[in-house]
């Protein structure tokens, strides 16, 4: 399990392992590439970048921004997006509000990897920020301070 809460800390952006770099997308593999079209189209504003062994595709699709990781052999490893703060799963909202009620709810993410979804809170106060990191059944796995 900590291994999975470690790789979702680096799809939230919390931990970096490997700096990255930023490729035009004539440098990313067919495999990647089809891999990326076959489950995302409408997509504006796509950049990528070669981060160690992955490619991250930033982009948007609507109004929600998301980051994907790909592996060299097409697959899609993790999934990030914005997601509506009034959307998160009513355990978590009740959560939220029971335990963390002088907090506001600056932004809200959706996580798939490894199979599971997740949900990133980011929350602000006057005492200090907060990120936490949710189970889809609203278990709390990560609650660190700062931003």
């Amino acid at each position: 399990m900590k291994t999975l809460i470690f790789i979702l800390l680096g799809a939230a952006g919390l931990h970096t392992v490997a700096a990255a770099q930023d490729i035009p997308q004539s440098q990313v593999p067919a495999v990647v590439l089809n891999a990326f079209q076959s489950k995302f189209q409408n997509t504006k504003d796509l950049e990528w970048e070669l981060k160690g062994e992955l490619y991250k595709a930033e982009f948007e699709v609507g109004s929600r921004e998301h980051e994907v990781w790909i592996n060299k052999s097409g697959v899609i490893t993790r999934h990030k997006e914005d997601f509506p703060k009034s959307q998160l799963p009513e355990v978590i909202r009740e959560k939220l509000a029971k335990e963390f009620k002088d907090y506001k709810i600056d932004d809200a993410d959706k996580i798939e990897a490894d199979g599971k979804i997740f949900y990133q809170v980011d929350l602000d106060s006057p005492q200090g920020d907060r990120k936490l990191l949710f189970r889809a059944d609203g278990q709390l796995q990560e609650n660190k301070q700062g931003k």
